[in-house]
């Protein structure tokens, strides 16, 4: 199909909207973005006028745990119920103008097949296989089972401890068809076993973690709350901080001088202090945690830090996906632009999805990956939190939402 798209574009290259601009589009790609020119439109086009809405990149997720595990949606625990979920939760993100996410779970693979396919509804995937953590860490969220029950059992954490076991567990990741590694450098605030200042793994569990990643020419992104565990895995050669809630000057300064980005997840840690049917040590960190989080980012902002946007919902009560463009917002909250936040929930995101080349801002050539939103997030960001106000959904050329 090819389609001419007019209204305001927000290409994600700009800093300046693009009042009257016109998007072509040709089969999965786009092939004009610039001023409307009715001479380049041909009656094969299907004409598609956003009115007073706007243009705009797909967004992406660059932190998701595609389990099924927590989901609203959810009609049992088997892995075959949480596949099951999980691929209704997929519908309701690109419902909500997601187009691409970094999954965290051992479903990413068999999911990006079956979208690549068109077997199912859902966005582009960069899968990570599941998150690494230490016994007594992060992802022991059972300690009831044994460790091998556990890894046997968990979609989203995999233990294991000592050297040979990083090794071993990292290349079962890449099995799994991890295409990053994703490890548990601190504590969090939704494990009850740890504290968020513990720091998991040692030195030299870190050094094979890293390397082997190298080796499969990727690597290795961080869980980060506390700041010693953090500033250890960045010592170490770890690539991306998800979270980064306590960040201090010394990790700012490595993030910078080796452009390692930064993964927000901010929605969560400004708002679950606030959310309802939490266990209490979970609202005991969450509290904590909150200021800093906010600290954090602003002083990432201040130094310049590539940061992507990320949002840890898993379509429960609590993080509905229909609101998951929440994220750009709390973005805005820490100081940042409303530009700078919409550029962290695209390039940026796809960057980290190591796909910048072909989506992530509207540019001749990449790939046709877009919404169209009502109104100007520009200046309302909160536009974008609400998937209601998503009236187009674009992947690859083709349309998998369209309101009138």
């Amino acid at each position: 199909m090819k389609y001419a798209i007019f209204g305001r574009v927000i290409d994600s290259v700009s800093d300046e909207a693009l009042e009257n601009g016109m998007v072509l589009v040709d089969g999965e790609r786009i092939s004009y973005v610039g001023e409307r020119n009715e001479a380049l439109i041909t009656e094969e086009m299907q004409v598609i006028d956003a009115g007073e809405g706007t243009v705009m990149p797909g967004f992406i997720d660059a932190h998701m745990h595609l389990s099924g595990t927590e989901s609203r949606h959810s009609t049992g625990t088997s892995h075959f119920d949480c596949l099951l979920t999980a691929v209704k939760d997929m519908s309701d993100l690109v419902d909500a103008g997601v187009t691409g996410v970094r999954d965290m779970s051992l479903f990413g693979k068999p999911l990006k097949a079956a979208v690549e396919n068109g077997n199912v509804k859902g966005p582009r995937i960069t899968p990570g296989g599941r998150v690494l953590s230490v016994s007594a860490g992060h992802c022991d969220f059972d300690t009831n089972l044994t460790v091998e029950e556990a890894n046997k059992n968990d979609l989203t954490g995999y233990l294991m401890d000592g050297v040979e076991e990083c090794l071993k567990g990292v290349r079962q990741q890449f099995r799994d068809g991890a295409e990053f590694i994703k490890i548990c450098a601190t504590g969090g605030v939704s494990s009850a076993v740890d504290n968020l200042n513990d720091v998991q793994f040692s030195n030299e569990e870190l050094k094979v973690i890293v390397e082997e990643a190298k080796r499969h020419g990727t690597y290795v992104t961080a869980h980060c709350t506390g700041t010693a565990g953090t500033l250890q895995a960045l010592k170490a050669g770890i690539g991306c901080v998800e979270h980064g809630v306590m960040l201090d000057e010394a990790c700012i300064r490595i993030m910078k001088e080796k452009d390692i980005p930064l993964v927000t997840t901010l929605s969560v840690a400004l708002g679950i202090a606030d959310m309802k049917n939490l266990p209490d040590f979970m609202m005991k960190k969450a509290v904590s945690v909150k200021e800093s989080a906010m600290r954090s980012f602003r002083m990432a902002h201040e130094a310049g830090i590539r940061v992507a946007l990320g949002t840890d919902y898993s379509n429960t009560p609590n993080t509905p996906f229909e609101h998951i463009g929440k994220e750009f917002y709390s973005l805005t909250r820490c100081g940042y632009t409303p530009m700078e936040a919409i550029k962290a929930g695209t390039i940026n995101g796809a960057f980290l999805m190591r796909k910048d080349k072909e989506i992530g801002t509207l540019e001749e050539g990449k790939l046709a990956d877009l919404v169209i939103v009502d109104g100007n997030p520009l200046e309302d960001i909160l536009v974008l939190a609400d998937a209601a106000n998503v009236k187009l959904v674009m992947i690859g050329g083709k349309i998998l939402k369209k309101i009138s």
